[in-house]
């Protein structure tokens, strides 16, 4: 959606060294996000319900999110996540 990461030529370009994303995901399917070194994230599901590395999120709760390798999530229903992805 939006970025200030060089590789992200696609995404609304901004002024600052972090990722706004988006994705919609049909019961059932499974996505993974890779964090670098030193990143946070924020990830709140708009709608539906998903599982986090293993934490159910419904719709309008909010995780922030470190020290993590990778995220899975999971969709429990159909979902629409919103994911900002910046540096610590």
């Amino acid at each position: 959606m939006a970025s200030g990461l060089p590789d992200d030529g696609d995404a609304l370009p901004i002024r600052t060294d972090a990722r706004v994303a988006g994705a919609t995901l049909k019961a059932g399917e499974t996505t993974e996000y890779a964090l670098g070194q030193g990143r946070h994230v924020y990830l709140v599901p708009a709608a539906g319900s998903v599982e986090v590395n293993g934490v159910r999120l419904d719709a309008r709760d909010g995780a922030a999110i470190r020290d993590e390798a990778v995220l899975t999530v999971k969709a429990l229903e159909d979902a629409e996540v919103v994911l900002v992805d910046a540096a610590a």
